[in-house]
């Protein structure tokens, strides 16, 4: 909701303005002279300024001036009965949005405010622009073949109504910021702004002043006034990425936000107030931060109304496969390479290997193959040696038919992870569990389940140990 304060030093006109912009659903403040008002200005923030221009000790203009040096992004709108085209330049001159003469009149006054509303958006709006913010980027992994994901997928879809913080948590690469996206758009907020803060590409204090602003000649290093977007986004979404990385100070400042939807400029004491979301994310464990008293517990408790954590790759083999041939046939399009076949090996390879970078890596060695590929099969020997090294086992698949070979992959993944871990681990259950994040209980009955006798890892002969060594 937008605050308008108005200043007029007759009390019936602050009485007859407040009643015609409060019934049109604006927060109103009063003030009875232009020293009152810039008092209240240098306390609290407002959207628009309503002012008298012919006022003793200080008149419209005069006010106008001081009160945008102030807040420069002020709208301000003068009244007076004694309006002329002279007098109206010289108050725009002076950075006046608009002007009006006594007796004023509800239907014009109604709409110079809507068009100055319009103006604060626009303004928000340029602002993101030129920061590149609103890049459209795709989204990928909203689409899942996996159970687990879909879940995910659909309570997310429930959490975006609310306008609640959540916290996403998941490995490198796991797309969270396509989630953050996903929630955003999918919440009452999708007509706003959608703003990404990378906490891994920013020292502190540029954190700080890209999430609070600054006044103008708070240092030197930040001489220009700016506008952070806990203003700019006051009603959309603001993404952290990696918030583990912000210091203990922003960490208390953003606590106060998500308290009090409130917030300071850098180098100033005035309060603004914000109905942005907050989204973060983190691929560290926070808990085991907040223990090490690296991270605010507060802080913690307030993200986790909602916490949503990504499973890595690894954890859902079905979707390897899809998004390998959706990336293939999205970058073969793209750079207009046609892929007439994918090697039964290369499909074999690629569910055994345990892709630590998730998504991200999944997709960029997708776009390596395309480019290498000079024949339209794409063969082994495209794929980088981290991967080409990964170990073989048996042939998973009859054919090259996804889905016919869907439940045959997932298992046979499982058995094939579970026995080189136990392998790595000598065959301890419990170190196996600690090691893959799986509950001890629950692994030990999947391997009951699919028959694997863990004594066979032990490790205590020597053939066993030489296996270990090369595996």
């Amino acid at each position: 909701m937008k605050r308008i304060l108005i200043v007029d030093d007759e009390a019936s006109s602050r009485v007859i303005l407040k009643k015609i912009v409060s019934d049109a659903g604006y927060t109103v403040t009063l003030a009875s002279s232009g020293e009152e008002a810039l008092k209240k200005i240098s306390t609290s923030r407002y959207d628009i300024m309503l002012t008298d221009l012919n006022m003793p000790l200080m008149n419209g203009i005069e006010l106008t001036e001081k009160a945008l040096q102030i807040e420069p992004d002020m709208i301000v709108i003068l009244i007076t009965a004694y309006g002329s085209i002279r007098t109206a330049v010289e108050a725009i001159r002076f950075g006046a949005f608009d002007f009006l003469s006594k007796p004023v009149n509800k239907e014009e006054l109604l709409l110079i405010i809507n068009r100055g509303v319009e103006k604060l958006s626009l303004v928000k709006e340029n602002i993101l622009l030129s920061r590149e913010l609103r890049k459209i980027k795709n989204v990928h992994f909203i689409i899942s073949e996996n159970d687990k994901m879909r879940g995910i997928i659909n309570h997310s879809k429930q959490v975006a109504l609310s306008g609640t913080p959540v916290l996403i948590t998941g490995e490198n690469g796991t797309e969270k910021q396509d989630l953050a996206k996903f929630i955003h758009n999918n919440s009452p907020r999708n007509k706003y702004q959608f703003v990404f803060v990378d906490c891994t590409s920013m020292e502190d204090d540029k954190i700080e002043s890209e999430l609070f602003g600054h006044i103008k000649g708070y240092s030197k290093k930040f001489p220009n006034s700016h506008r952070g977007y806990l203003d700019i986004a006051e009603k959309g979404t603001i993404f952290i990425n990696e918030i583990s990385r912000l210091s203990q100070h922003i960490q208390l400042k953003l606590l106060r936000v998500l308290n009090e939807n409130e917030f300071s400029k850098l180098g100033e004491f005035k309060a603004h107030t914000t109905n942005a979301r907050i989204i973060a994310s983190s691929s560290v464990d926070l808990n085991k931060l907040v223990s090490d008293m690296k991270f605010n517990g507060e802080l913690l408790n307030k993200l986790s109304l909602f916490v949503i954590d990504i499973p890595g790759l690894r954890e859902r083999p079905e979707d390897i496969l899809y998004f390998f041939n959706k990336f293939v046939e999205e970058f073969s399009k793209k750079k207009n390479m046609p892929i007439k076949e994918i090697n039964a090996d290369v499909t074999r390879m690629i569910i055994n290997y345990l892709w630590p970078g998730n998504l991200t890596e999944l997709r960029n060695v997708s776009e390596r193959v395309v480019i290498l590929c000079n024949n339209g099969i794409i063969r082994k020997e495209l794929f980088p040696e981290n991967i080409l090294e990964v170990e073989q086992y048996k042939d998973l698949y009859a054919n090259s038919n996804y889905k016919s070979n869907k439940l045959k992959a997932v298992n046979d993944f499982e058995v094939n992870f579970i026995k080189k871990y136990l392998k790595l681990c000598k065959g301890n259950i419990s170190e196996v569990a600690r090691v893959i994040g799986f509950h001890q209980i629950s692994l030990r009955q999947k391997i009951a389940k699919i028959g694997i006798n863990p004594k066979e890892f032990s490790g205590k002969s020597k053939k066993a140990n030489e296996k270990l060594k090369h595996s």
